[in-house]
């Protein structure tokens, strides 16, 4: 489900979500880190801006920037934060 905060209504959006995981080393230790994102259709969400909600699995994510489209506009790219 995606929130639009600042105008306070919610849609159902079908998508792909991938939380993929990896291991970045910081300092001397590897941390896993995940880089959750959502891949959708842009008419679906193109009023999507940061800050902004996806309740996904029962978890909330926040839009953590700017929608990626893709080279034909009609497929977008969401990178989330929880």
């Amino acid at each position: 489900t995606f929130t639009d905060v600042s105008a306070g209504s919610s849609t159902t959006v079908k998508g792909v979500f991938d939380n993929e995981t990896s291991l970045i080393e910081v300092g001397d230790v590897e941390v896993e880190a995940t880089s959750p994102k959502f891949v959708c259709a842009y008419s679906d969400v193109s009023a999507a801006v940061e800050n902004d909600t996806f309740l996904i699995n029962s978890v909330t994510y926040k839009v953590a920037g700017s929608i990626i489209k893709d080279e034909t506009g009609n497929q977008a790219t969401i990178i989330l934060k929880d």
